[in-house]
């Protein structure tokens, strides 16, 4: 493997654990599965030679680390029944506020069929 090819490898798994930090701070018990499943998929691939397939690989994992930053969310119990979130700026990118009323489209032929809470099932 090519000194380029094995220092992105090693930036994807440093970058998987930094994200496993900060995605489960506080919880020892995730913090140990996530680390030994990290480090148990590393090991399994270690004997890869094909600089494609490290190359596919490397991008599953980078693909791996943007979804584990972007759609995991912590909750935490703070008191029966209450839970408290961490959302961090990038838990929050593809999210779109909840309104419960009707969108008005600014396009006319668009066919666009919103049901809400307040409407009757026909």
């Amino acid at each position: 493997m090519g000194d380029n090819l094995r220092l992105k490898v090693l930036r994807t798994f440093k970058k998987l654990h930094r994200t496993r930090m900060e995605t489960f701070q506080g919880d020892d018990h995730a913090l140990q599965v996530t680390r030994n499943k990290l480090n148990e998929e590393y090991k399994k691939y270690k004997n890869v030679t094909n600089p494609a397939a490290i190359e596919e690989l490397n991008k599953f994992a980078e693909e791996v680390e943007h979804e584990l930053r972007t759609t995991v969310i912590q909750a935490v119990e703070t008191k029966p029944g209450t839970f408290e979130l961490r959302l961090t700026a990038d838990k929050l990118i593809d999210s779109v506020p909840y309104k419960d009323e009707e969108c008005h489209s600014s396009n006319k032929n668009a066919d666009l069929s919103i049901s809400t809470s307040k409407d009757k099932p026909k």
